[in-house]
């Protein structure tokens, strides 16, 4: 038995250690596992290792077994798909250690996921939907990263820029957006740049003062 976590399972249940000899034990601490989310809930086998809630439809992917489940391109691990959770962290639910948060932007989402990580073993709780949802997106093979101050930074630099391009297509529309970026591509490495900058300026100018507001 390493320090890792069972023999049998590689989960470290609440801190006991069960030799492969004894498969009962294990299996009578395993049924144990209640839900983070929903507290009262208890988790039931999902494949490859993974153990999710009816309930809510949340899975628990100890770390020895996420490998497994990501590559076996199993499309359907959850049951459900509520985000109604990812506002509220828990416990882990194998040694009931407080487990960090780390928001994870996703291109075309509304808010960030957040995924939650046991400090102690690093297995990782997934809300309904959450693990489908980052794998389509490939996010799910930077796992490590997520709760890197690196990876932090990266994430708020990507916030800010969609921000920004929010404001400037809600300044400008997002035809009239995209033809400035078009003349912008066209005029960043021509050679007369600048004079074209400057009659674009000119005629901007002629025209507010040939047709006043």
């Amino acid at each position: 038995m390493s320090a890792a976590g069972c023999d049998r399972c590689s989960v470290a249940h609440a801190g006991k250690s069960f030799p492969s000899s004894d498969r009962r034990k294990c299996e009578e601490e395993l049924l144990i596992l209640n839900c983070p989310k929903c507290e009262h809930e208890s988790l039931i086998d999902a494949p490859h290792g993974a153990s999710r809630c009816n309930a809510c439809g949340g899975m628990f992917v100890p770390s020895s077994r996420f490998h497994e489940l990501l590559a076996s391109g199993d499309p359907t691990p959850e049951s459900g798909a509520s985000q109604a959770h990812d506002d509220r962290g828990g416990r882990c639910p194998s040694d009931k250690t407080i487990m960090s948060r780390a928001a994870v932007n996703v291109a075309g989402a509304a808010a960030p996921v957040h995924l939650e990580r046991c400090s102690s073993c690093h297995g990782v709780w997934f809300d309904g939907g959450e693990w489908r949802l980052l794998s389509g997106n490939h996010l799910l093979e930077h796992i490590d990263e997520f709760w890197s101050a690196e990876w932090r930074a990266a994430q708020r630099r990507t916030l800010e820029h969609e921000q920004d391009q929010r404001r400037l297509e809600e300044t400008f529309g997002a035809d009239l957006l995209a033809q400035i970026r078009s003349l912008a591509a066209v005029l960043r490495n021509h050679p007369r740049r600048s004079q074209a900058l400057a009659l674009l300026r000119e005629e901007s100018t002629a025209a507010t003062k040939c047709f006043p507001r």
